[in-house]
């Protein structure tokens, strides 16, 4: 029998991957800056009664909330103070809210769920999304596709192209940790692995390939590795042949660009952040106040898209954003918890949940590579930031579940 808090987190997960925004969009359709409306409304509603019934249902199991829980409470707590400095404080406040039940249901799931459920329910709610996306391709390829200019992308059922190919990594990431892991088949596993590269590819999302294809080749080095013996000289091998194109690609990244076969400007991004930078200078220690600087009632947004001669919603860079929104004191803490989560996931690695370790590691380098071209931790409703948020506290809770195990033992020998 299906337990509700699974399909609870299911449903939590599906609203994280924006993955009913095809509805919206059929039923009311869309335009640069719109608003929300009754579709999203509801969903925003149910979404928080569901997140606030994960954290309830958690607290109950675990009876408290973690260091991390209490820290990720913390940054959306500072996100919420921004009102009182916000250029628009009705649009950071309501924004704010949002991302407080996002981090109350990320904890909420990472508190009902053990790390296999959890993988398991994000595995299959991205296979869903990305095989209903295939489908609207088939069936209806004007919805399916979005015009840009001469060409046209493949978003799916997603509201861009972005969105499938954020969903897509999160699914491989899925997949991965299951194939380590030796759960739910590999027959299974390596078909949804095959499904969301494939998907990512047609979304040209490079990003998102490309972050697929890098969870994928750091896992096979992993796996040559433990193997011991030949395979680990060949892993070794790899690493020694892969290092100098990543040294290659930070000192020289408009050349590695052109060898993608993407544009070194990142679609305009790079003439994007000069702007941005500009305007960070004039508020840089608490940021204009979170989500305000895009929103309609700023002057200065509105500015940059009027010389740029396209829509900006986002800086287009996680740091850049992160700037803009929480200033140098936000963005530091953010920046902390990234870097604590790669302190936990070396910590869990000494735990049995060794594969839930590597994932940890993997959602923080994942959060690094697209928060090069995209916004990363700032959005309520984005599933790479829910994968790093979970995977932390589940790593945390491997932990302290080993640190009680070998308490335990120790006390169990004492009395002998």
């Amino acid at each position: 029998m299906v337990r509700w808090y699974y399909l609870a987190s299911a449903l939590y997960l599906l609203i994280e991957l924006q993955a009913f925004s095809i509805f919206d969009r059929l039923a009311y359709g869309e335009w640069e800056g719109k608003a929300g409306d009754k579709f999203t409304t509801a969903l925003n509603l149910l979404w928080i009664v569901t997140s606030l019934a994960l954290f309830i249902w958690g607290l109950r199991r675990t009876k408290g909330i973690s260091t991390g829980g209490a820290l990720l409470l913390g940054a959306a707590g500072y996100l919420l103070i921004s009102t009182l400095w916000s250029i628009d404080p009705s649009t950071t406040l309501r924004r704010g809210m949002l991302y407080l039940f996002s981090v109350v249901g990320a904890i909420g799931v990472a508190s009902a769920l053990d790390v296999d459920e959890f993988m398991d329910a994000l595995g299959w709610t991205c296979a869903i999304s990305a095989v209903a996306s295939l489908l609207l391709l088939v069936v209806a390829p004007g919805a399916a596709s979005i015009s840009m200019g001469a060409s046209s992308d493949f978003r799916g059922i997603f509201s861009h192209k972005n969105m499938l190919g954020q969903a897509m990594v999160a699914g491989a990431f899925a997949s991965l940790y299951s194939l380590r892991a030796g759960i739910s088949g590999r027959s299974r596993n390596v078909a949804m692995l095959i499904l969301f590269a494939v998907a990512a590819a047609l979304s040209k999302s490079t990003t998102s390939f490309m972050t697929i294809f890098s969870f994928c080749a750091a896992d096979g080095i992993i796996v040559f590795f433990r193997k011991g013996g030949a395979s680990r000289i060949m892993a070794a091998g790899a690493v020694v042949f892969l290092l100098p194109a990543v040294v290659f690609g930070a000192l020289f990244p408009d050349s590695l660009l052109e060898l993608l076969g993407k544009d070194p400007t990142l679609t305009g991004r790079t003439d994007l952040w000069a702007y941005v930078i500009a305007d960070i200078a004039q508020k840089p220690w608490l940021g204009w106040g979170y989500s305000a600087f895009w929103s309609p009632n700023d002057p200065a947004a509105a500015e940059i898209s009027d010389i740029l001669k396209w829509y900006v919603p986002q800086a287009h860079n996680g740091i850049l954003e992160m700037l803009l929104n929480a200033g140098i004191i936000g963005t530091a803490f953010f920046v902390f918890l990234w870097a604590r989560n790669l302190q936990v996931a070396a910590k869990c690695l000494r735990t049995p949940k060794k594969a839930l370790a590597i994932s940890t590691f993997f959602a923080c380098g994942g959060l690094f590579l697209i928060g090069i071209s995209e916004s990363v931790l700032m959005e309520p409703f984005q599933i790479i930031t829910t994968m790093f948020f979970v995977t932390g506290l589940m790593s945390e809770k491997a932990i302290q579940a080993a640190r009680r195990r070998s308490h335990a033992i120790g006390l169990a020998s004492a009395r002998k």
